[in-house]
């Protein structure tokens, strides 16, 4: 069986070719402008070729992966400005490239985007809220490499220029860059698993030797020991095209990558911890350069303005991921009490919220009843509670099953939200039933509602699932609180709601697909009532002297009621369209 070769396999192997040839080359010719122009113009082809390799990989990925790929390309890419700026001095104006170089600074920021690669993870599962939080502190971590340049460097170039000190500066801290990005290179392909420890692994040994040759290259060029095109050039080629075969076996590894992602758990908050770093580091360096540093009063004064200056920005970066993450903490609690309100299946709201709101209610009741202001002037006093059960639910669950029994719930929420007020609140009360609480209406328009109600349920048949249609009824009892308007507090609102539940047990009794409500005969409490306590729940009508009214359902069409279901008992209930 033939493996098929890509042109950018073909391109490797070429470039592997080149690269064994330059280091021929760099063993048996000498310095010349020769040599210089086909080392420059080789390490300007290797780094274009890694930036297509990696760059091939974005629009294949997911999101997280595509981050990760394009932060390896923003890096690749500052490298190849440098080494495009580096050949422009050498070839084209063919003047040695002077020490300090311009380009020295985008040549040791370009590690920054790699070390904000390994910050991503994307073998990991990430939320978008941690997202987002990790690009803050990677924010942080480029503020922070970039005044260690400023504040190590930039003082022997600018502030009081000295070659020699400049020189050494730079390695040194080029050389920490190094090491802090092999480190965690190495630390994130231990924890990886699958394709993944593969990648890692590729960009660990390519990161190494980049390590390893470019610090290499940086204090021969301070010894004045280095040539574009000598033996210091190997490694760093060999490096280059390491980082292209990474390139390319993350393309080969792109399907399994998706498969191979891990729970990110607590293992992302490196970088977090980093960030700290880098800031509790920024008073540290400021007091070593007042008090310790032996340098030039310039040098130490543009130091000590520098790190205030970068305090200054990092605490407003602080500032912007602090008022994020308390954003986010009050999101995730609104979202938790809304949850922990919301009913599962049917999304209407459950119990516990009754719990939440009924006592205001309440009390707005009450105090609009109350001696001091009279409930006479007032538009729609009253709260209403309507219990809702579905006539023969039972029956349609041992018919059609439990998975129809369910999405006939939740049509039926539907049906019952589109006919209440946006000021009233729908409950599922448990099983089959359904809790109304109508806010600011009238006790003598209660009925009203009741009837939209059995409209909505009963007038038409329900969709559900599959194109399978069925037509219900419901059974409403209501009762109204206060229950005597002269004496608002005589009755709780939890009697009302057994006041309805006996209301709803004699609309079942009566035959169904119909709502009683109840609704007293007088406005106060008479002498000879009983205690609600103290009562039966089967005479409470008797001991609160309620008296019941009447709505009638829809009835179904003869149409309707000539086409049956398979059982005579889901028959008087649900008859299938």
């Amino acid at each position: 069986m033939r493996t098929t070769v890509t042109s950018r396999e073909k391109c490797w192997i070429f470039a592997s070719a080149l690269v064994t040839l330059q280091a021929i080359v760099a063993f048996i010719v000498p310095r010349s402008d020769q040599l210089t122009t086909v080392g420059d113009l080789t390490q300007c082809f290797l780094l274009s070729f890694v930036l297509l390799a990696i760059l091939g990989n974005i629009r294949a990925s997911e999101a997280t992966a595509r981050l990760f790929w394009a932060l390896l390309a923003l890096g690749c890419g500052m490298w190849l400005c440098v080494q495009f700026l580096w050949t422009y001095v050498e070839v084209f104006l063919r003047t040695a490239v002077p020490n300090p170089f311009v380009g020295d600074i985008a040549l040791f920021l370009h590690l920054v985007p790699f070390m904000g690669a390994l910050a991503v993870r994307p073998d990991l599962e990430w939320d978008e809220p941690v997202v987002r939080m990790g690009a803050l502190d990677f924010l942080l971590l480029v503020i922070w490499w970039l005044y260690l340049y400023l504040f190590v460097v930039i003082p022997w170039q600018y502030v009081s220029p000295q070659q020699e000190l400049y020189g050494r500066s730079f390695d040194a801290l080029y050389f920490l860059e190094h090491f802090v990005f092999v480190a965690c290179t190495a630390a994130v392909w231990l924890r990886s698993r699958g394709a993944w420890r593969i990648i890692y692994g590729n960009l660990f040994g390519a990161s190494l030797l980049y390590a390893i040759s470019s610090v290499t290259a940086s204090v021969a060029i301070d010894l004045g020991k280095y040539y574009t095109g000598s033996v210091y050039d190997t490694p760093l080629l060999v490096s280059i095209l390491w980082f292209a075969a990474f390139g390319l076996i993350g393309r080969r590894l792109a399907s399994r990558t998706r498969a191979a992602k891990t729970s990110a758990g607590k293992r992302g908050g490196w970088i977090s911890a980093l960030a700290m770093v880098a800031i509790l580091s920024l008073p540290v360096l400021a007091g070593w350069a007042l008090y310790m540093s032996h340098a030039p009063s310039r040098v130490r004064n543009f130091r000590v303005l520098l790190t205030l200056s970068t305090m200054m920005l990092m605490a407003a970066l602080l500032w912007i991921k602090q008022h994020g993450l308390d954003k986010r903490i009050a999101r995730t609690n609104q979202e938790l009490r809304e949850d922990s309100y919301t009913d599962l299946l049917t999304g209407s709201k459950n119990r516990r919220f009754l719990t939440a709101i009924i006592d205001a209610d309440v009390r707005r009741v009450v105090q609009g009843y109350s001696s001091d202001q009279n409930s006479s002037g007032q538009r729609n006093p009253d709260l209403v509670f309507y219990l809702i059960d579905c006539d023969y639910f039972k029956e349609v669950n041992d018919h059609y099953g439990h998975e129809t029994g369910d999405h006939l719930l939740i049509e039926i929420a539907r049906q019952i939200s589109s006919a209440i007020r946006h000021s009233d609140v729908l409950i599922r009360w448990g099983g089959d039933e359904f809790l109304v609480v109508s806010r600011y209406t009238n006790r003598e328009e209660a009925s009203v509602l009741a009837d939209r109600v059995l409209q909505a349920v009963g007038s038409q048949p329900l969709p559900l699932k599959g194109g399978q249609r069925l037509r219900c009824s419901c059974s409403i009892g209501w009762a109204v609180f206060p229950w005597f308007v002269r004496e608002p507090e005589a009755v709780a609102y939890r009697e009302v709601l057994r006041l309805a539940d006996c209301a709803l047990y004699d609309a079942k009794k009566a035959g169904k697909n119909q709502a009683i409500g109840m609704l007293p005969t007088c406005e106060q409490s008479l002498p000879f009532m009983a205690t609600v306590t103290a009562g039966k729940e089967a005479r409470l009508t008797e001991q609160l002297a309620a008296q019941a009214f009447r709505t009638p359902g829809p009835q179904p069409l003869k149409a309707d009621s000539n086409e049956g279901v398979a059982t005579a008992k889901a028959a008087a209930a649900a008859q299938q369209v």
